[in-house]
């Protein structure tokens, strides 16, 4: 009897042994089916975002974008320009046609600058594909229309974005078009995909987190903490149909009164954002006084934040005051803010020379560095600071290496210079814009210089906490880092000096009234091409790390062999049991 079960029992383990292995088989199989099948989908992601590149979002060419709209409609939203209200129109997007669009007037500072204009109606514009149908371009729902203000040069916010994008910030997609209105040229201007699900969908894999972004118009875009009511962060704008407030309060606290920051925070990311606004000394941003254009994303409880809004890039917000902001709740930090001196004036053709301020890459906001919770703490973990370091130190010796930097902005220039000269809307001259990519080449040389200095310890950091100078006039140009020392010009020049030489072969463009006879001229910039600095990839990974990795089968080809030698072990010991036998006493 015990040698017929003892017999059944080898049989079937032996059973359970192919049937195991063959499980094993198939799932092997169906890992690589599966992997295919990824592969297959980002194949195909991959070719959607072609098109975008290609179609709608070209580097290497400027596309034409024509409105038609009532004249009437048109000229009423212009002059209420400031009650940003939609008004339906028709659209050719580089060929592609939509009835039925909305359009209004956009922007913050710069809306309420060029409404204190009496000789221009050069506004930004918000593009919505479904404001009253519904239909998007290739997913996107909602273009802007950047009229690149306070930006002589043209291509700050172009050129900041490219970086951002090397650095592996997931960014959105950008391009220089032609506007016209009603068959006439209106202006150049830089097209910006809106961060909306088609961005979300593309970067994270999805778009049901929540999204919010901060704004100058309320109090907690400084990220502090303000108490688990959701109703004091005001300047953390709900951007999505998902709330999740819950998280965004766990975020906030963890940041303020923790210490396991990767809970709810993707750090890496934060890191590039923060160093991103320093290596480009933007100062309209979460660093500045003004704590704005930044979004956050809330993706399976953690938060990434994202980089938006860059035409006052390279100094532009000279040293990060605050601007003036009569709907503010926060009146801690905005109720006796002061306007930007060169927007109250009128003065954007001077946009550049404002940006002689140095930032201290450990304390570069405006004011005290402890109001910034995000730069703050990430920056007192050695760890984290060293991480950060290296993010700087491959921008500055990559993408704006004076070379590398000079190159890029030589080829832009090269493509938008016939553009410079036609654009009858401008707010610059020819000779203005000329004289703003020099600068922009002095100015970015002379912060890579002072930025290397800093990472090396030839100058201070960062100082006695009071941050990189604020709206009363601490810091800024020719202002004292930590413990006196005063920033140093790159090559001996000042900022407001002569620039450094291109390298050899390079030639800036000459200045000159436009071919149309007009006084002023824009111009925006396009182009392709790789220059130092970062590899591609996207947002991810562990700390660093960038980029996404494939998928991970290690673990599943482990769960195999182990099923697979418990199966064996079992069938050994089934063969032990019968062969053997005891000796009676």
């Amino acid at each position: 009897m015990r040698s017929k079960l003892s017999t059944l029992l080898l049989c079937l383990c032996s059973i359970i042994l192919v049937v195991g292995l063959t499980g094993c088989k198939s799932n092997a199989t169906t890992t690589t089916s599966n992997t295919s099948t990824e592969n297959s989908a980002n194949t195909t992601v991959s070719k959607e975002e072609q098109y975008l590149d290609e179609s709608v979002f070209p580097k290497d060419k400027v596309v034409d974008v024509k409105i038609t709209i009532d004249e009437n409609d048109f000229q009423d939203m212009l002059d209420n320009a400031s009650a940003e209200e939609y008004k339906e129109a028709s659209l050719d997007y580089n060929g592609i046609h939509f009835d039925n669009i909305g359009i209004r007037t956009k922007g913050n500072l710069s809306l309420r600058s060029v409404v204190q204009m009496s000789d221009s109606d050069r506004y930004s514009f918000k593009l919505s594909f479904d404001e009253y149908v519904n239909q998007t371009l290739e997913g996107i729902s909602k273009i802007n229309l950047n009229n690149n203000y306070s930006d002589a040069s043209y291509m700050r916010e172009y050129l900041t974005y490219e970086l951002a994008e090397q650095m592996g910030l997931p960014t959105p997609k950008y391009s220089f078009v032609n506007v016209y209105v009603n068959d006439e040229l209106w202006g150049f201007y830089l097209a910006v995909e809106q961060i909306d699900n088609a961005y979300l969908e593309r970067n994270f894999g999805n778009s049901y987190g929540a999204l919010y972004k901060g704004e100058m118009t309320g109090s907690g875009s400084d990220l502090t903490w303000l108490g688990e009511d959701t109703s004091s962060y005001t300047g953390l704008a709900l951007k999505s149909e998902t709330t999740n407030d819950d998280i965004l309060i766990d975020m906030l606290n963890e940041l303020n009164n923790g210490t396991d920051y990767e809970k709810y925070l993707d750090v890496e990311e934060a890191l590039k954002y923060i160093a991103l606004q320093v290596v480009t000394n933007n100062t309209d941003s979460y660093i500045g006084g003004n704590k704005q254009n930044y979004y956050l994303y809330e993706d399976d409880d953690v938060f990434s934040v994202l980089p938006w809004d860059y035409n006052m890039a390279f100094g532009g917000l000279g040293r990060g005051q605050r601007t003036t902001n009569t709907e503010s709740t926060n009146t801690t930090d905005n109720s006796n803010a002061q306007q930007d001196r060169a927007a109250a004036a009128g003065d954007a053709g001077k946009g550049n020379t404002r940006s002689s301020s140095y930032l201290l890459i450990d304390e570069p906001t405006s004011g005290s560095v402890s109001d910034r919770p995000l730069v703050a703490k990430l920056l007192a973990v050695d760890e984290y600071k060293e991480l950060y370091h290296n993010i700087i130190e491959e921008a500055v010796e990559g993408y704006l290496s004076n070379d590398s930097f000079t190159a890029r902005v030589q080829e832009v220039a090269n493509m938008i210079d016939s553009y410079v000269k036609a654009d009858p809307s401008s707010f610059y001259t020819y000779d203005e814009y000329t004289q703003g990519v020099t600068k922009l080449i002095s100015i970015n040389a002379s912060q890579v210089d002072n930025i290397s200095q800093q990472l090396s310890g030839e100058i201070a950091s960062s100082g006695d906490g009071s941050g990189s100078g604020d709206a009363m006039g601490m810091g800024g140009m020719g202002g004292g880092f930590g413990g006196g020392q005063q920033a140093q010009d790159a090559q001996g020049q000042g900022m407001d000096g002569n620039p450094p030489e291109p390298p050899d072969g390079v030639q800036m463009p000459q200045g000159g009234q436009n071919d149309q006879g007009f006084t002023r001229g824009g111009g925006f910039p396009g182009g392709g091409g790789d220059l130092g600095g970062f590899g591609g990839g996207g947002p991810g990974g562990g700390m660093n790390q960038l980029g996404q990795g494939a998928p991970n089968t290690q673990n599943q080809t482990t769960e195999a062999i182990t099923v697979g030698a418990s199966i064996l072990v079992i069938l050994l010991s089934c063969v032990f049991i019968k062969f053997f036998k005891r000796k009676r006493l």
